[in-house]
C-alpha cells in the first residue's frame, strides 16, 4: 500500500516514432486532399485541414506524382515544386515499348499543358495543387 501511495506518477512522452507518424499523416492530408462526404464542391473539416496545415507548415509547394503501367517510367525532375515554375520529366519507354500518351493532370482533375522539350523530354508549368504525370505505354507497332 505505501508504495501504490507514493509512487512517482509515469510521465507521457512522444516519441520519435510518434512524430513520425503525425509527419506522415500531416503530409498525406496535403498531398491528397479529400471531403469525408466524397464531394469535390463543398469543403468540410477534412479537406480544409490542408489550407489550415499549409498555413502552420508555410509550405508553398505541391506535390508532382509520376504514374505509368507497365512498359517504361516517368521521372520527374523534383518530387515537389512551388506554383509557377517549369517542371521536367523524362519518360524512357523499356525495349518493345514507345509511348503511347502523356498528362499531367492536378489533383482538381484539370489537365495541363505538356510541352516537349527534347526527345524523352517534356515540361509543364506547376499549377497550385498537387499534379499526376500520367504516362501510358503501348507495344511498338509492326
Amino acid at each position: 500500500m505505501y508504495k501504490a501511495r507514493h509512487a512517482k506518477p509515469t510521465k507521457h512522452r512522444v516519441t520519435l516514432p510518434m512524430l513520425v507518424l503525425i509527419a506522415a499523416l500531416c503530409v498525406a492530408i496535403l498531398v491528397f486532399p479529400t471531403t469525408a462526404s466524397g464531394e469535390t464542391t463543398t469543403p468540410d473539416a477534412v479537406s480544409g485541414m490542408r489550407a489550415a496545415l499549409s498555413q502552420f507548415v508555410g509550405s508553398e509547394t505541391y506535390s508532382i506524382v509520376p504514374s505509368t503501367q507497365n512498359g517504361g517510367s516517368v521521372t520527374p525532375s523534383v518530387s515537389d515544386c512551388a506554383a509557377g515554375k517549369t517542371v521536367t520529366f523524362t519518360v524512357e519507354a523499356d525495349k518493345g515499348f514507345e509511348t503511347a500518351s502523356i498528362a499531367a493532370i492536378t489533383s482538381g482533375g484539370d489537365t495541363l499543358e505538356v510541352k516537349r522539350v527534347n526527345d524523352g523530354t517534356y515540361s509543364f508549368v506547376m499549377p497550385t495543387q498537387g499534379v499526376v504525370i500520367d504516362v501510358a505505354f503501348q507495344y511498338i507497332r509492326a
